[in-house]
Formats: C-alpha cells, sequence, structure tokens
C-alpha cells in the first residue's frame, strides 16, 4: 500500500470519527440517569444492567474500526521503524483488544466534559460483553451524577455571592477515561476512572481483569491461590510496616484490616496482582489511592 494511500485511509477515518455524533443511546441513559437520580458511588462492578447496542451504531463504528486496523495493518507493511516501535509497545506490539469506542468533548458554560470510552473488541456473550455495556451505563450514570453535582455546586456558589463569570472561570472538569494495565494473548487487565477537577471526593474507579481464553472474570483466588486472603493481608502489612510517611491509619482508626473478594485490584506487566484502596479509605488523602503489589510465591 503506498503512503498516499495510506493518508488518504487515515483522513477518511478521522473525518467519519469527527462527524460521529455522541450515541443517541448514550445520549439516552444520561437524560434517564438526571431523571432517576444521581447513582450510588459504590457501584458493584460485577453487576450489569443489560443493554443492547443499535445496529446501525454498530456498523458506523465497525467502518471506521476496520479503516483503522487496515491503516495499522499498512503502516507495519511500509514502515520499518513503526513496526520496530509497535513491536517495542506492551500492548500494541499485537492486536489489541482494546479499542476506544468513542471520546468526546461536550460544554455548557459551566463545565467541560471529556469521555473516553473504551470497548473490548470482539465481544461475545461473556464477561466481555457485561464489561463493555457496565462500561456504557457507568459513563452515562457518572455524567449525570456529576451534572447534578455542579449544578447545586453552581447554585450554592450565585447564592453566597459569586457571578456568573467567576463560575465560568472555575473551568470545571468532568472526565471519564481509562488505562490497560497489561495485555496478553491470554489476560486483558482493565482500569476505568471517572473524577470532577473541583472534588477529589467524586472520584471513582473501577477494575475488570480478564481471562481471553474463555472470557471469564479473573478472581484473586485465580491468581493466588485458595490462601489468597492471608497471602494477601500479610504482605499488604509488610508494606504498611516498612512506610515512613506517617500516612496509614492505624487499624482500630480505620486502617487496613483485611482484603475481601471485592478488593479492587489490576494485574501488571509482571503478571502480579496490585491492590488498590480508594483515598481515604485507609490513609490521609495525602497518600492518594494506596497501590500495594502482591508478588507471588
Amino acid at each position: 500500500m503506498k503512503r498516499t494511500e495510506l493518508e488518504e485511509c487515515l483522513r477518511a477515518s478521522k473525518k467519519n470519527y469527527e462527524q460521529m455524533e455522541v450515541p443517541q443511546e448514550l445520549e439516552g441513559r444520561i437524560q434517564q440517569a438526571v431523571e432517576n437520580g444521581a447513582p450510588g458511588k459504590q457501584t458493584d462492578s460485577r453487576k450489569v444492567i443489560g443493554m443492547r447496542k443499535k445496529n446501525n451504531w454498530t456498523k458506523a463504528v465497525g467502518a471506521v474500526a476496520a479503516c483503522v486496523v487496515f491503516c495499522f495493518t499498512a503502516g507495519l507493511n511500509i514502515s520499518e521503524t513503526f513496526a520496530t516501535e509497535m513491536g517495542q509497545h506492551p500492548v500494541l506490539g499485537g492486536i489489541s483488544k482494546v479499542l476506544t469506542f468513542r471520546s468526546y468533548d461536550l460544554a455548557d458554560g459551566d463545565k467541560t466534559i471529556h469521555a473516553e470510552i473504551p470497548q473490548i473488541d470482539g465481544a461475545g456473550d461473556g464477561y466481555s460483553d457485561q464489561v463493555n455495556e457496565e462500561i456504557l451505563r457507568i459513563t452515562a450514570d457518572y455524567q449525570a451524577w456529576a451534572t447534578r453535582n455542579i449544578a447545586e455546586y453552581k447554585e450554592a456558589f450565585l447564592a453566597t455571592g459569586g457571578t456568573e463569570e467567576e463560575f465560568a472561570a472555575k473551568n470545571i472538569t468532568v472526565d471519564v477515561q481509562y488505562e490497560v494495565k497489561y495485555e496478553s494473548e491470554e489476560i486483558l487487565s482493565l482500569v476505568l476512572t471517572a473524577n470532577e477537577s473541583w472534588s477529589n471526593a467524586y472520584g471513582v474507579q473501577y477494575f475488570y481483569n480478564i481471562d481471553l481464553n474463555d472470557d471469564s472474570e479473573i478472581t484473586l483466588k485465580d491468581l493466588l491461590g485458595e490462601e489468597y486472603v492471608e497471602m494477601v493481608n500479610t504482605q499488604i502489612r509488610e508494606q504498611i510496616a516498612a512506610d515512613d510517611s506517617g500516612l496509614f491509619f492505624e487499624e482500630d482508626m480505620g486502617g487496613f484490616t483485611s482484603i475481601s473478594d471485592k478488593t479492587n485490584f489490576y494485574i501488571n506487566a509482571e503478571g502480579n496482582p496490585v491492590i488498590v484502596f480508594a483515598k481515604y479509605e485507609i490513609a490521609a488523602g495525602a497518600a492518594g489511592s494506596p497501590e500495594f503489589e502482591i508478588v507471588r510465591e
């Protein structure tokens, strides 16, 4: 494939992408969530509200994705440098299972919403499909929840003497994005993060660890065996004891006691689980979201 043809393909895919509207189904979910009220912050990532994708939406995205994959393959064929760089990338060295389904920015004067919505390519009727549907729901619910929070904040701000101009100058953003923590032929580990720039209290994360062999959820027990609770607890306590920051709470003051089968984790490049606690959960806010890598024995 010639470079001019590749450039045309890229331009065509970019044009199609830019002309795509925010999916009507996602807009409908945002409106429904606003009308029904704010979602709970402790949503269980294993509970999924079903939602079917419309055929025309799927076909539109598929057409763009097909062109992107075609251009990607052509790039590997015509550029030795490109091929070398891709081979060194931990995700792009193979054909990535995660495609950004839609990335968009919406602004209304009070806030800017930025969203990068990941979808797992080739998902059938297994866990991956559940993850895809839940991510769409979470994105819609969180944006609706943030919209209500910001509206209430603005009302209070104006009621206490603030002006419209001063509120607009705050440049409040709502951000939903994802990160692929690890991907191989057999495993995909993905983290979805949502937050609002004006308040750290509303940040949430959702963790997805998928066995690509049978399209199932990977648990800590799968990775570490029957005695995983004791193993993880021991290593976390050792790491906290070695920390000299003074930020971790004592056990009787809300500090770490034990993990459970609901404990959040992702899988790192070494294939080890990394336990993640929410901000303020076991330590002062300055500690952020504490993470503990668990080395498998």
